[in-house]
């Protein structure tokens, strides 16, 4: 389960007279918050504020970005100079772009800093850095001194305008508009990488970094779960770094004026949406040809979809505060790594700008910044997951998590064994204090997923939602497992022969190799809690979502329905606490890549992002209102009940718009794939 030395010890007195006793709740990793070695600083005056998807995030962004004075510093998982932060149109460009932002900082003073993960194994594949991993073959590059100071979109745009014009007579120049902004799109790129790489922009410098195979593998080496020897070479040799906050103005005017930003949100264009998640949006992304998996996925792909899939995730922007300390020194340590330097880890801010050592003020908020970090040997995040999830576990609230990759085996474990231990000490005690069956605490778990990425996600998926109970909604890998179980035992009966639908699954199981094979037994080995157990000697009730838009298409005369893909990385508590940022509920994240979270127990803001994401998803019918023990449960039914609604309505012949139309976005998972290959 992993190390508990996060935890605390308290003395707590009980009352003679009314035998009550009151105590305090450990939210934070309060042990690498000591007095001589704040290693992870539990500051209180910061001001927050969060945001929803990318049409909230990137706009306060690009407003920072243009207002900075002294300084940007931005990590990132890829970085795509072509996007644009703001959208105000539909063709590129729409508006100023986040390069283009950049140069402008660099021409007014401002010194910026991008740090971006890169790797020759894993960054061609992910074409993650537009112009460098890919798109580096453009019609033309700005390459000389007046040309590398002209550039900016809307120039290269014109450029090949006029290139075209002028070149009309040729066929291979009869091209339309989009056609032109594409090839445009990609020679800016492609020209701004290649002019920052050379140290050519003004005021900006580029650092890549690679993730530490040695340190990665000493940190698999202390997890519950060993990978196998393929996966753990994948993850050994193929880490990356997964942080995204962004630090501006950081020491301009000893701080005054100083923000920074924990988040998911990656600095390229297809993580852009709005909270309104419309099955198109022209401010998406053009990019059809991407959704071709999507009816593998449970949701019907047979639609010619023009734009990306809609994007959920989050952003916290932090105003000042001692929280922007530790971000500094995160950027610091990392820049110094990447180039070269010999004494990176022990980088420490002696001495922080004044303003952001103020007193704390009505209002503000109490944070301790987070990280996986096995270069130094930080794994924080994965200690406030677990004991965010044992101090949840404890009571009789709810636990709401959306995440892209749910995952961790250990987790769910956790959560099990935690609440068996509060039922079980509530059985023993309940006569004594005159409670029945029907006062069990019963804790309600939200979960809201996407579907996996990839069919060999599907593996570690189903072992952590079988852990819970949840793995009916992997319907094709719930069948190929009772299908592999017939044949085991029919093969032992001698009757495997006779059956032709188990040679065929004898078949796609002796065809991986054996080492991959104990994907079903691992399976088989987990307990999978019915509804009865999980309420009984749980305590637990769950319901597992992903969610879909859906809209009419009065072209086709037909409803459409496409998923929602889920990029956050999301755990919200009891209305009492929540952490958010780039760390996925999985190995990768816990343990390989480098993350970032941010986390506070400000209730105002724990209460009102619940109710308005709970909102959002319910098309505004279920906010959990105060959040009480009845309000939740009584959610936590109205959730459910909504789920199977939208299905149905989904799969219902009749084109009557109430028939068919969803209320919110929450529907049951439903994957149509399965392997025998895991990889999370």
């Amino acid at each position: 389960m992993g190390s508990e030395n996060y935890l605390r010890t308290e003395t707590v007195h009980i009352d003679e007279v009314s035998g009550n006793a009151t105590s305090t709740i450990q939210w934070f990793a309060e042990n690498k918050n000591k007095k001589g070695n704040a290693t992870h600083p539990i500051t209180h005056n910061n001001k927050l504020s969060l945001h929803i998807c990318g049409k909230e995030g990137f706009a306060a962004i690009a407003k920072d970005i243009q207002e900075a004075k002294g300084s940007i510093d931005l990590v990132c998982w890829g970085f795509d100079p072509g996007m644009e932060l703001v959208r105000n149109g539909y063709n590129w460009p729409r508006a100023e772009t986040y390069g283009d932002l950049l140069i402008a900082a660099g021409k007014r003073g401002v010194q910026v800093r991008l740090l971006v993960w890169y790797s020759h194994s894993g960054g061609f594949i992910q074409e993650h850095m537009p112009g460098h991993t890919h798109g580096t073959r453009p019609w033309r590059t700005q390459e000389s001194d007046v040309e590398v100071q002209q550039i900016n979109a809307k120039r290269s745009l014109q450029l090949i305008q006029e290139h075209a014009r002028n070149n009309r007579h040729k066929k291979e120049w009869n091209l339309s508009g989009d056609r032109l902004a594409a090839m445009a799109r990609e020679e800016y790129c492609c020209s701004w990488y290649k002019a920052a790489f050379a140290g050519r922009l003004q005021g900006i410098t580029i650092r890549t970094r690679d993730g530490d195979s040695s340190s990665i593998e000493d940190s698999l080496g202390h997890e519950t779960r060993k990978p196998d020897a393929v996966e753990s070479k994948l993850l050994t040799y193929c880490g990356t770094h997964h942080q995204k906050p962004i630090l501006i103005d950081f020491a301009y005017n000893d701080g005054k004026k100083a923000v920074g930003y924990v988040m998911g949100l990656n600095s390229l264009t297809d993580y852009w949406d709005t909270p309104e998640h419309g099955v198109e949006n022209p401010l998406r992304e053009q990019g059809a040809a991407k959704t071709k998996k999507e009816h593998a996925q449970g949701v019907d792909g047979s639609f010619d979809f023009e734009t990306l899939k809609p994007y959920r995730d989050y952003a916290c922007r932090i105003d000042g505060g001692r929280a922007l300390i530790p971000l500094h020194e995160n950027f610091e340590r990392a820049w110094a790594r990447a180039g070269g330097g010999t004494k990176a880890n022990q980088y420490v801010c002696d001495k922080p700008p004044s303003a952001l050592l103020r007193k704390a003020a009505p209002g503000d908020s109490t944070v301790q910044i987070v990280r996986t970090q096995p270069e130094e040997d930080d794994f924080t995040i994965k200690d406030i997951y677990f004991n965010a999830t044992r101090v949840a576990a404890g009571g009789t609230g709810y636990l709401y998590m959306e995440n892209q990759y749910f995952q961790y085996q250990d987790w769910a474990e956790h959560l099990l064994a935690i609440r068996k231990k509060v039922i079980a000490g509530w059985k023993r005690s309940c006569a004594k204090i005159g409670k029945g069956i029907e006062d069990l605490p019963v804790m309600h778990v939200f979960v809201v997923i996407p579907a996996p990425e990839r069919a060999e996600m599907v593996p570690r998926t189903y072992d952590t939602l079988a852990t819970l109970g949840q793995q009916d909604g992997m319907t094709a890998q719930v069948k190929m497992i009772e299908e592999a179980n017939e044949k085991e035992k029919a093969r032992a009966q001698g009757t495997a022969s006779k059956q032709p639908f188990l040679r065929n699954v004898a078949d796609r199981v002796a065809s991986v190799p054996q080492a991959l094979t104990d994907v079903i037994p691992t399976a088989n080995s987990i307990d999978k809690p019915s509804e009865l157990i999980l309420k009984e000697t749980f305590g637990l009730r769950v319901c597992v979502a992903v969610l879909n838009a859906c809209e009419f298409n009065q072209a086709r005369r037909q409803w459409r329905y496409r998923e929602i893909y889920i990029h956050s990385k999301l755990l919200l508590v009891d209305d009492g606490f929540f952490t958010l940022g780039s760390a996925n509920l999985n190995q990768r994240s816990m343990a390989v890549d480098s993350e970032i979270n941010l986390t506070t127990n400000d209730l105002r803001h724990a209460t009102a992002l619940r109710k308005r994401i709970w909102s959002q998803l319910t098309g505004g019918l279920y906010d959990g209102g105060n959040a009480t023990r009845q309000e939740v449960a009584q959610t936590f039914k109205d959730w459910v009940k909504l789920m199977k609604k939208n299905k149905e309505r989904q799969k219902s012949p009749s084109t009557a718009p109430k028939e068919k139309l969803m209320e919110g976005f929450i529907v049951p998972l439903d994957d149509g794939r399965s392997s025998t290959i895991r990889f999370g």
